[in-house]
């Protein structure tokens, strides 16, 4: 898993202080810092990260981190949290709550960043040294969240659910940014548009953009119609996005193969992502190589 950080409080000399300083300390590490609220909300919602370092106390903010916290173990299943701060005692019933989801990796003491910045240093490595030798952790939160997705019952709820199911999926892949339900400039909604940004020389090559519409129909097939209507998107994106997923809950019909193999001359390729595939990533320990397989399979050149 690519060791994402994000650095959240509301005092921006803090915020890139502290990320300023890790990064010195931890080369081979990204970390990211968000001081307002509307991009710390956005980061949370739509960045990768697997460990968030939170200030509890946000003056004139409408939430606090604890409720920022929350937010992340909401959306965010492979993400846990270092708590920080000087106000621990004035948080203390709400801080027991957390420790209860057995995600809160530390609760810290603001300190001079010269004492500080050693031992945050040594409890990110332990976090990540934990996660490198159990995968399985990620992997069961995916299997988790795809099944209630495809099992939930409500139309609207089992859309979006899939959609950030979906998500994670990519992030956990090592995609940094994915960006949900935007419209393109012809006034096409996709469902997902991931920013193409890991260093990889077979993914570079399609493009800045990869485009994802998903459907969680189980029952229902992906048919020709739903192919020849995402091929149009993704050709609208004028080169920007070289490739396309389809991905579904259910199955693809037969005719939909066939014509995607009759289409399969264009520069832009469509990658289907059913049932057998979704599972083949959820369980797969390096889920950038299984990804690239698929699309080997699917989409190369004939």
């Amino acid at each position: 898993m690519r060791r994402n950080v994000i650095i959240i409080d509301d005092v921006k000399e803090q915020a890139e202080g502290l990320a300023k300083g890790l990064s010195r300390l931890l080369p081979d590490y990204s970390f990211e810092n968000y001081h307002t609220e509307p991009e710390i909300l956005d980061a949370i919602e739509n960045r990768f990260y697997s460990l968030a370092i939170i200030d509890i106390r946000m003056d004139d903010f409408s939430i606090d981190g604890i409720g920022l916290a929350e937010k992340i173990f909401e959306v965010n299943p492979f993400a846990n949290v270092i708590i920080v701060s000087a106000f621990k005692d004035e948080y203390f019933l709400k801080l027991k709550d957390l420790l209860l989801t057995g995600k809160i990796v530390d609760i810290q003491d603001k300190e001079d960043f010269t004492i500080w910045l050693p031992k945050l240093k040594e409890t990110i490595e332990t976090y990540y040294k934990k996660i490198d030798k159990d995968p399985s952790e990620i992997n069961n939160a995916l299997l988790q969240y795809y099944s209630e997705a495809k099992n939930e019952t409500n139309t609207y709820s089992k859309g979006e659910k899939f959609e950030h199911f979906m998500s994670l999926m990519f992030q956990s892949i090592g995609f940094n940014q994915v960006l949900k339900r935007v419209k393109d400039q012809s006034l096409n909604e996709v469902d997902l548009i991931i920013r193409n940004d890991i260093e990889d020389n077979f993914i570079n090559k399609f493009g800045k953009y990869i485009l994802v519409e998903c459907k969680n129909k189980p029952v229902e097939k992906i048919n020709k119609n739903d192919f020849i209507v995402f091929q149009s998107k993704l050709k609208n994106t004028n080169g920007l996005a070289e490739l396309g997923i389809l991905a579904t809950t259910g199955y693809i019909t037969k005719n939909t193969y066939v014509e995607a193999v009759r289409e399969s001359g264009e520069a832009r390729k469509i990658l289907f992502l059913s049932n057998p595939e979704i599972e083949k990533l959820i369980k797969a320990d390096n889920k950038l190589s299984t990804f690239k397989n698929l699309i080997d399979q699917q989409v190369k050149d004939n």
